[in-house]
């Protein structure tokens, strides 16, 4: 019988920290040699090859409705008290599938109209140079923390009509709620964090939907109680949820991204000087940048009956992870995978997912993302890390990118 790789089992990459930095050796190992893995201790299977991953997006047997599994996640003792938040987050537009889904995004859809989406730019830009107004005459700064962090927690609040003042406590439940459900196993400090961030921003959502209601003034939130009076269906629940999750993803994604396109360039400077010389490859950088260092590198989803995989059998009611890290680098389908190439063009990589459940907020994602990265590069041309001071990342399962960037200009 053959020994068992330690990477299959006490050094899988969710168990070592520092592979959470790096876990792209790993990923080639499984997309080699396991491509459909069940790890055992999570009741878990984990799928790493390309056509798999695009394939198993699109497939009916896995669900998105994973809310009570979850729940099931979190430690016993506990699971009763955040049963009654789960069930708003229940309504999340990516927690839904087949009509159910389809009418709550086409609804949502509205938000992000031509007339809505034309404001954006303008927005963004004033927002980026806000930011680095602030830091301009210091010569140093952290640049997740002072600029791509901040940045995006600033256009959702923006579009959601939230308070200067009320943004760090946002970004502050945002990542609580979001550490529940990307940092596994879910522990009991992150599901303690989760209940105490979900009752407040649920509250502050709450008034800040009343508050549109009262007046509207033609924003996201607006578009959304306006679909509410018009009768088309969108529930005040709906309306709540979702612009719950859009504070969540809508700066979890977006933060990651500018991190590690301005990571990616200050450590390739061959690219940066491509870049600099052909401001053309910005959309290239970015959409090679989510290839490359995917921020979400795993999307769960639920078998929603039993079904066999390449000789797997998977059962209804497990966990399924599909691993876009590990299929944005298959070398079957991108050349030259591990390398970071600003000039490709990358097309149908997954990092924002394929089918129903594409990422209705990539749009913004990607506009806010090229419009931070030139706006950076124009006003410090002579921006490079700082070597005092080594960036550091964040060590969660599915969220990628740099916790401190610290950089000089």
């Amino acid at each position: 019988m053959a020994e068992l790789d330690p990477r299959e089992g006490p050094e899988f990459f969710l168990n070592i920290p520092a592979k959470l930095d790096n876990p792209y050796a790993d990923f080639a190992y499984f997309r080699r040699h396991r491509p459909v893995f069940y790890y055992e201790p999570m009741n878990t299977w984990f799928i790493f090859r390309y056509e798999d991953v695009e394939r198993l997006f699109m497939d009916p047997r896995l669900s998105s409705k994973r809310m009570d599994a979850f729940i099931e996640g979190a430690p016993a003792d506990m699971r009763e008290e955040i049963r009654g938040f789960t069930r708003i987050f229940d309504r999340w537009v990516l927690m839904l599938d087949g009509p159910e889904h389809s009418r709550l995004r086409k609804l949502l859809h509205r938000g992000f109209s031509p007339r809505v989406v034309a404001t954006f730019q303008e927005m963004i830009t004033e927002l980026a140079n806000e930011l680095l107004d602030r830091v301009q005459g210091h010569g140093a700064m952290d640049a997740a923390a002072d600029f791509a962090h901040p940045l995006p927690v600033m256009v959702i609040c923006g579009l959601l009509g939230v308070p200067r003042g009320e943004r760090d406590r946002v970004m502050h439940w945002a990542d609580s709620i979001a550490d529940f459900f990307n940092d596994l196993p879910i522990t009991a400090r992150n599901t303690q964090r989760f209940k105490g961030s979900s009752a407040e921003m649920i509250t502050s959502v709450r008034g800040l939907i009343a508050a549109r209601r009262a007046e509207p003034k033609g924003d996201f939130l607006s578009e959304l109680v306006q679909a509410q009076e018009d009768g088309q269906g969108l529930t005040e629940e709906e309306i709540l949820a979702n612009c719950i999750v859009l504070l969540i993803a809508g700066h979890e994604t977006t933060r990651n991204l500018i991190g590690n396109a301005v990571y990616l360039l200050l450590t390739h400077p061959e690219q940066l000087t491509r870049l600099r010389r052909d401001p053309s490859l910005y959309r290239n950088a970015i959409e090679e940048t989510l290839r490359f260092e995917s921020v979400h590198p795993m999307m769960p989803r639920i078998a929603a009956e039993d079904f066999a995989l390449h000789g797997q059998q998977i059962r209804k009611g497990q966990f399924v992870y599909l691993c876009m890290g590990s299929s944005n680098r298959d070398p079957d389908h991108f050349p030259d995978p591990d390398v970071y190439d600003i000039t490709k063009q990358p097309d149908k990589h997954l990092a924002f997912g394929i089918g129903p459940h594409f990422c209705l907020g990539a749009p913004l994602a990607r506009q806010e993302a090229q419009i931070a990265l030139q706006t950076l590069l124009t006003r410090m041309p002579n921006l490079k890390l700082d070597e005092r001071r080594p960036p550091q990342w964040q060590r969660i399962a599915n969220l990628r990118g740099p916790r401190s960037l610290p950089v000089v200009f």
